[in-house]
């Protein structure tokens, strides 16, 4: 009863598209999840890579995870980041900025947009704002 309740509300277009998705439920909800899960790998990722780049910047990464405020150095040296090294922090090729569902091929030009000066600066300066 609630089938053709619905089924005569969403006309004839929506009635063609639910067909559709009920034969094909299983395909869809296959690819559905299987690209949830690589957004999921690609942000775990994005997270392994941004450590890592702080480790080599210098940035004590203990106090962060305790909330507490970290000690950040006010000069930070750009030119210890080895971008094939960060490309190699995790196995995954992937890479997602954190609530992006947009997945990027881990390459050196990626990597060096994702964690270039100015944008390591603004997380730490969003950080630093967080804390206070």
């Amino acid at each position: 009863m609630i089938y053709a309740f619905i089924r005569s509300y969403i006309g004839g277009f929506g009635r063609a598209l639910m067909d559709f998705y009920i034969a094909n439920s299983f395909v869809i909800n296959a690819i559905v999840l299987i690209y949830g899960l690589l957004v999921y790998l690609a942000h775990i990722s994005y997270l392994k890579a941004y450590r890592y780049s702080l480790e080599k910047l210098g940035v004590n990464l203990a106090p962060l995870e305790k909330n507490k405020p970290a000690k950040i150095p006010t000069r930070l040296d750009f030119t210890k980041l080895e971008w094939r090294e960060i490309a190699k922090t995790y196995w995954f090729p992937l890479i997602a900025p954190p609530r992006s569902l947009w997945l990027s091929i881990k390459t050196q030009a990626v990597i060096q947009h994702y964690f270039g000066e100015e944008q390591i600066t603004a997380m730490l300066k969003q950080h630093r704002e967080k804390k206070d």
